[in-house]
């Protein structure tokens, strides 16, 4: 027989084309009888299903119809998860989405639509599912049908205890990589140029071949029918329900015959690679038997390895961090000798460096005035420039002043009544705005005017007047006194620590431009550890100025010292140098393999028992030294804390919200500090009566770009005074391997036949532990190689991990304000664990829900497979029944809050007393789902609702969705005014580029065997 999941794959398909062609080809009827018949006779036969007949027939009779005119018998279908319902849910979307797909064409050329493959050839474009060009864009579609079976499962009931979380991914996508290439020829040239490397990979997925297979069509079509109206390549892995595997690239009409062939030969090795599960595909039982004991048997033997890794213990010998300080200021000395009035410096030496203190220093020694703007990515860099600038204008009477920008708290925005809702009027004053204010104001009465403030000020603000740019502030203030009188500096520390790093970068840029044309002076200095080869910020900045943004990457690059480069007429000086303060670093590893019973009925416990216990084992001089353990997830810090108590250590909980915090890091004398990626960046570990001499790095969920990027950071926090840095360090890599979830195991189970699946299904089992295992130690080496680079200079090719970059739009909502307070309480939760902080905490969250209103299917865009509504009004509920609850627990709290952060909790105390109206009404980006859709028009009967939780983040460049830290919920259901599902987003982020995909991603056996140079 065959499987369900083929059959679906075909329904999906053909439905996106009935969707998608109806106004594009003359023979749509024919096509749309073809694909019928086709199915039915190859498929509906075998599976007798009397219910699946009459829901083909019904489609068959209703399809194409309007979605402003739906046919009555095509409503109210029932959740019921019968095999006929699902079949029409993934049609249905699949329909929705075609139709969508063709919204934002104007001119569209059919090349290749048929059902079916028409030659054997592994990349002739014929084979493709679907070609077509609208304007000067190609796009080559495949069609992937992974996991909308057990995700149609979930959403429809079959998950009782929690909600789907959306948004879906697809299982086993593998990471980004960049090899910097945006021109579609040089992409092909280089990505051949590596094929040896991509081919060491022992496995690949559905999604790797698809990504090839799809490659190789546009080369052959391109090769075959050689044209110059084509200037785009768009090229999409599409799913019914997850999102899409995309890349884009643009197409100068280069000749791609010489690539033909040898990318075909690389599609078609890759093609012959077995996926992991394809040896539990076949009906035999004599096979069956012969897996179930060798499988085991290389689970052993994997496990044998991770043992046998465990007891070594790598030295290393980092660079001298002495030697990285004196590159710093050769640097430095160097960049100030050339004359040129505007120019960039770049330091991308490691961590405590001096790169700050040194170009303070330099500045304060210059001749003449000097007006420096010093930005960094968190206040607690803020703060700490901030006192440094007031010491030294004490200590050598420097004729300097101080700005200090900050929020003004009493600048919320006001609110007035507007029909049954609120809606917020008028602003406050911006911060950058202020700053210049005052520095204008201050010029010359003081030699030096020092703006501290953070990076986050450069941005656009979005309001109903459109977009305005704060960088125009610094401009404003640009008058011929100030540039005849006063040096220019801006600084931006830490500049890749926040997502608007290449943003600010490009509005000081223009800044630099104006004082330039106007005969000023003026320089921009960059600071950043993580971006350590001077080669990668040029191929960044194109990147990012072709785009408006660079996804959390991997990114290949050679390696340098120096590198020197224009952009728009200004010189830029980079230069970097590895250095580590510690004369040897110990890395040892754990793989803790939780146990699936034990884990089930007692979940994070024995999960931080099994960490603390290895930390009890290795940390055994407590007495002189403090451990450092850096948890991603601070949900799991409680736990750990507390496991950890029990076992006689003494903990403190590090924040980056809290300046309580970073007091306790300096003076006090716990045993262990426990910290998330917020503190991984802008915080010293300086202890010099107990020095960090062990960091502990729990590895789980590994998300490998971004978190390798947190990763390193966190090993450069132990330093800061000479007792701490003259230690050696003990790194230890802790991987947790948590048990298989049923979910993954369904998703994999979708690609085996029906009628040998649950034979099978724990022989997939322990296949999944297997590829779970193998992948652990394939992760190891690619942490440990990274780590290793990161601490020693290397010459040659090196893979640099950088965090998502983008265009900051700011568009201001309680929603963003709420999530923000959120975050603040839970921190200190984590630190404090006081019942009413919880309880608060708690309130909050249940007290006010989200409804869009008043949708117009008309004013959206397309990005598979969301609708966007760039500007949606939503009205924000708030449950008055709560307000007592949450003011009573914010009074008994407020004193702890404060001895925190006293600024945040007057934040969050008018947020509370003035912002959470009954109902409020706001305008976001907000995206629906088609499936959302779906629910709603065609399923759900009268009062029936579905609900999902927003986890995580949107697209492959990761756009930031409100809340989704929290995981709010969101609801399908079918009353009066319909309601969909939504998923609000955060600043405007480049969303088009984002959705629309663009990001090449490779397994992590590719990132392994370039490692390995």
């Amino acid at each position: 027989m065959l499987k369900k999941s083929q059959f679906l794959g075909f329904t999906y398909e053909g439905a996106f084309k009935l969707g998608f062609l109806e106004k594009y080809i003359n023979d749509y009827q024919s096509f749309k009888d073809g694909f019928f018949k086709k199915l039915k006779d190859e498929f509906l036969l075998d599976f007798n299903d009397e219910n699946l007949n009459k829901a083909w027939t019904l489609l068959q009779k209703n399809v194409p119809f309007d979605m402003q005119n739906i046919p009555q018998e095509l409503t109210e279908l029932g959740k019921a998860i019968t095999f006929d319902k699902i079949t029409m849910f993934i049609f249905l979307n699949g329909f929705y989405q075609g139709k969508f797909f063709a919204k934002n064409l104007s001119n569209v050329e059919i090349i290749k639509y048929e059902m079916g493959e028409e030659t054997s050839i592994a990349g002739h474009y014929a084979n493709a599912d679907l070609i077509f060009k609208d304007n000067e864009t190609l796009y080559v579609v495949d069609f992937k049908l992974a996991g909308a079976e057990s995700k149609t499962m979930e959403i429809f009931g079959r998950s009782k205890d929690e909600p789907p979380k959306i948004p879906f991914r697809v299982y086993g996508l593998p990471v980004n990589v960049s090899i910097g290439e945006s021109n579609f020829a040089n992409f092909v040239k280089s990505l051949l140029n590596i094929k040896d490397k991509l081919l060491e990979i022992q496995k690949a997925s559905p999604e790797i071949k698809g990504w090839l297979q799809i490659l190789s069509y546009a080369v052959d079509y391109l090769s075959d029918k050689k044209r110059d109206d084509i200037r785009e390549i768009n090229l999409s892995l599409l799913y019914p329900l997850s999102e899409p595997f995309s890349a884009r690239f643009y197409y100068s009409g280069e000749d791609l015959s010489s690539y033909q062939q040898p990318l075909k030969d690389l599609y078609a090795e890759v093609k012959k690679l077995d996926w992991e599960y394809e040896e539990a595909t076949e009906d035999s039982e004599l096979r069956r038997r012969r897996l179930k004991k060798e499988i085991p048997e290389k689970i052993k033997e994997i496990k044998s390895i991770m043992s046998k890794k465990e007891e070594e213990v790598e030295l290393i010998k980092p660079d001298s961090i002495q030697e990285s300080r004196e590159h710093v200021r050769k640097s430095i000395e160097e960049f100030f000798e050339n004359k040129e009035p505007v120019k960039v410096l770049a330091l991308l030496h490691s961590a405590g460096s001096g790169k700050t203190s040194q170009l303070r220093q330099k500045i304060l020694s210059l001749k003449g005035k000097h007006i420096v703007f010093y930005m960094a990515t968190r206040r607690v860099l803020v703060d700490r420039e901030k006192t440094k600038i007031e010491e030294e204008k004490i200590k050598n009477n420097i004729n300097l002043e101080v700005v200090y920008g900050k929020k003004d708290i009493n600048s919320f925005k006001k609110v007035k009544n507007v029909g049954d809702s609120y809606q917020e009027v008028g602003k406050g004053k911006g911060i950058l705005k202020k700053v210049c204010e005052d520095v204008s104001r201050l010029a010359g009465k003081h030699d030096f005017i020092w703006a501290v403030l953070t990076q986050q000020t450069l941005l656009e603000h979005k309001n109903i007047k459109g977009n305005s740019k704060t960088s125009n502030h610094i401009k404003d203030i640009l008058s011929t006194r100030l540039l005849k009188n006063y040096t220019f500096h801006f600084i931006l520390d830490e500049f890749l620590g926040y997502s608007n790093g290449f943003l600010a970068i490009m509005e000081l840029l223009d800044v630099l431009k104006t004082i330039k044309e106007q005969g000023g002076k003026a320089n921009l200095y960059i600071f950043d550890a993580n971006a350590y080869s001077p080669t990668i910020l040029s191929k960044l900045l194109k990147e990012y100025k072709e785009y408006n943004v660079i996804p959390t990457a991997m990114v290949l690059c050679d390696y340098k010292e120096k590198e020197v480069f224009q952009e728009d007429g200004i010189n830029f000086y980079c230069y970097g140098k590895h250095g580590y303060p510690s004369p040897e670093i110990r890395v040892r590893r754990k793989f803790l393999n939780l146990n699936n019973s034990m884990y089930l009925n007692n979940g994070l416990n024995e999960f931080s028992d099994r960490i603390s216990d290895y930390i009890k084992e290795t940390f055994t001089d407590k007495d002189k030294s403090t451990a450092l353990v850096f948890v991603q997830h601070k949900e799991i810090i409680s736990f750990v804390k507390s496991s950890l108590e029990n076992k006689g250590f003494s903990c403190m909980v590090a924040t980056a919200d809290s300046k309580k915090s970073q007091d306790a890091i300096n003076k006090g004398k716990e045993d262990v500090i426990l910290a998330t990626s917020a503190v991984s960046r802008g915080i010293d570990l300086s202890r010099p009566e107990k020095p960090v001499n062990h960091i502990y790095l729990v590895i789980l969920d590994w998300g490998i770009e971004g978190n390798l990027v947190e990763l390193i950071q966190a090993i450069s926090r132990a330093r800061g005074d000479e007792k701490t840095e003259q230690m050696p360090k003990n790194i230890h890599l802790i991987y947790i391997i948590e048990p298989l979830e049923n979910y993954t195991l369904d998703n994999i189970l979708e690609y085996i036949p029906e009628d040998v699946r649950e034979k099978n299904r724990d022989l997939v089992k322990l296949l999944l532990e297997k590829s779970f295992l193998e992948e652990k130690l394939e992760l190891d080496f690619v942490v440990s190689t990274i780590v290793n680079r990161f601490l020693k200079t290397q010459e040659g090719e090196t893979l640099v991990p950088i965090p998502k970059q983008y265009k900051t739009k700011f568009m201001e909502n309680t929603i963003s304000d709420m999530e923000s307070a959120i975050n603040f309480l839970d921190s200190i939760y984590t630190m404090e664990q006081n019942d009413d902080l919880f309880k608060l905490i708690k309130y909050i969250e249940k007290s006010w829900t989200l409804k869009v209103t008043d949708l117009n299917f008309d004013s959206f865009e397309y990005y598979h497979p969301y609708l966007l509504f760039e500007s949606q009004r939503i009205k924000i509920f708030f449950d008055n029944s709560y307000r007592h609850k949450i003011k009573e627990n914010l009074e008994k709290v407020a004193d702890i809050l404060k001895k925190h952060n006293e600024e945040k909790t007057e934040e969050i105390e008018r947020l509370i007393n003035e912002k959470l109206l009954p109902d409020k009404e706001h305008r976001l980006p907000v995206l629906i789902p088609v499936y959302s859709l779906v629910i709603t028009k065609h399923f759900l009967k009268k009062e029936d609702k579905v609900a999902f939780k927003i986890t995580g983040r949107i697209g492959r460049g990761e756009a930031n969705t409100l809340m989704g830290s929290i995981g709010p919920s969101t609801y399908c259901q079918n009353l009066e005014n319909k309601e969909y599902a939504c998923i609000p987003l955060g600043e405007d982020y480049p969303y088009k580029e984002v959705l629309s995909g663009r990001f090449a991603k490779f397994p992590i056996e590719f990132i392994k065997s370039l490692l390995r140079g």
